[in-house]
């Protein structure tokens, strides 16, 4: 409530707005659809013809249950107003589908995107992955999975590699199930429901996952054909803890692949998807778009709002993540 100020233009413009295109299939089922969110300028509606964007596809989270490709829509139109193509799509949810069948949806939608992405202006050779919350754990555990396979197999099949992915950034993401289930039990999601989302919590958990890969004959090799990776995690985030990040960065340095891992001091779960878009203060928007647009010290365009700051402050306080 306290946030439908900052809200309303950003939406309204997804709603009427003719640079993002909308609800595109990239499977047969309702839930495999993305938006693509196209740059533009004040005196044009799309991206010039002939020239190359970079593309960010950005998986968004909702605890498995109520993640929508439309959470995205502040994060899609930060990007398009600084020269970035980004994509969000779709993905099926718990109950309908499994944790496997939501990495299925997003494996497939990086698949449509790169046989697709050229057509809306898109460069093959700067593509990065974002995720957030639970979108943070399903594409870092696809990139795991993918890094354990042959990448001439790959190529065989159609479906995209490591090697096409540029840049993978995991905001305030889950990386061990196992500790997460706790602390989202006392906060109302019940450890039942946990394990009926997760089968195999281990084989769920991309910091197990890790251990497993390094176990593996030729582990180093593997572990060189990941993109460059970034952590952001906010240090009062009450439904994921930072320390989540930290032991990932830690288990990828300790296999000699190091990351990048930023700390945002007093922010809280959505703080860096929800409240700072809105707010004008966005210093991991500016530290993303350096990675994504390889400008160091980038400092990103402002969407237009008029988010209250004593409502901002309000909301903040209310936040329970």
């Amino acid at each position: 409530m306290f946030m439908l100020p900052g809200f309303i233009p950003p939406f309204l413009f997804y709603l009427w707005t003719e640079t993002i295109e909308k609800n595109i299939p990239y499977g047969g089922l309702f839930r495999q659809q993305l938006d693509i969110y196209l740059p533009y300028s004040d005196t044009e509606k799309g991206p010039p013809k002939g020239q190359k964007y970079p593309v960010v596809i950005f998986v968004s989270g909702g605890a498995w249950i109520i993640g929508y490709k439309v959470w995205g829509f502040l994060m899609g139109q930060l990007c398009q107003k600084n020269g970035v193509i980004c994509v969000t799509p779709d993905y099926r949810n718990f109950p309908q589908a499994s944790v496997t069948d939501m990495l299925e949806d997003v494996n497939d939608s990086i698949d449509w995107v790169m046989r697709n992405i050229e057509g809306y202006g898109g460069d093959l050779g700067s593509i990065t992955i974002v995720g957030q919350s639970a979108g943070a754990h399903l594409s870092c555990l696809c990139l795991l999975n993918r890094m354990q396979e042959d990448e001439e197999q790959l190529e065989k099949r159609g479906t995209w590699k490591l090697s096409d992915i540029q840049h993978w950034i995991g905001i305030s993401g889950p990386y061990d199930i196992e500790k997460l289930t706790p602390v989202l039990h006392r906060r109302g999601m019940h450890r039942r429901l946990m394990h009926a989302l997760f089968t195999n919590m281990e084989q769920h958990s991309p910091i197990h996952l890790l251990q497993s890969i390094t176990d593996m004959p030729d582990s180093q090799k593997l572990f060189k054909k990941l993109p460059s990776i970034h952590l952001y995690h906010g240090t009062e985030d009450a439904t994921v803890s930072c320390q989540q990040s930290k032991e990932l960065s830690d288990a990828l340095r300790k296999n000699g692949k190091e990351s990048e891992l930023l700390m945002f001091r007093g922010k809280s779960h959505t703080d860096p998807v929800l409240e700072d878009p809105t707010s004008g203060d966005d210093p991991l928007m500016d530290a993303m778009l350096s990675v994504v647009k390889g400008q160091k010290d980038y400092v990103a365009k402002e969407l237009w709002h008029f988010q209250p700051l004593v409502l901002m402050w309000v909301a903040r306080w209310f936040n329970p993540f």
